[in-house]
């Protein structure tokens, strides 16, 4: 898992493939619009908004065929992280969605306003969640394959 400022992810680009097409999509953009952008290769950068959920309610998720990069764009979320070994798949992996729920003990950090982290397929996480109070938060996705 990395974690950094949005405006330092370009650090990265060498090492994740299609991140700086996402990166230069994302930049370009002069309004929020909510959906999906479709990039080459299969990526894509998915735009949502919402309200975090508590903690104890969900599970953790990986992917195999693509790795996340989650940016906060405004307000705030926590992720839950765990190496993926170290936990349980519930249920199948749903190979056509490209993901599976996975059950156990997981860290928590809080994500503010401007920063992305990136979760590779072993990193096993849990987005948008809270650990106290709801948050409202608008988030960008790059789903980018690996």
């Amino acid at each position: 898992m990395i974690v950094c400022p949005y405006k330092d992810l370009h650090r990265y680009a060498a090492i994740i493939p299609g991140l700086e097409e996402a990166m230069q999509v994302i930049d370009r953009q002069t309004n929020w619009t909510p959906g999906v952008t479709q990039l080459s290769g299969g990526n894509r950068i998915v735009a949502s908004e919402g309200t975090t959920t508590p903690a104890g309610s969900k599970l953790c998720e990986a992917h195999r065929q693509y790795l996340d990069v989650q940016y906060i764009v405004e307000g705030e979320e926590t992720v839950g992280w765990a190496p993926l070994d170290t936990l349980t798949l519930d249920g199948e992996f749903n190979e056509q969605g490209d993901i599976g729920m996975y059950a156990g003990a997981v860290d928590y950090m809080r994500i503010g306003e401007g920063y992305c982290y990136v979760v590779f397929p072993e990193d096993a996480h849990m987005p948008a969640v809270h650990l106290d109070s709801p948050k409202n938060f608008k988030k960008m996705v790059l789903k980018l394959k690996v």
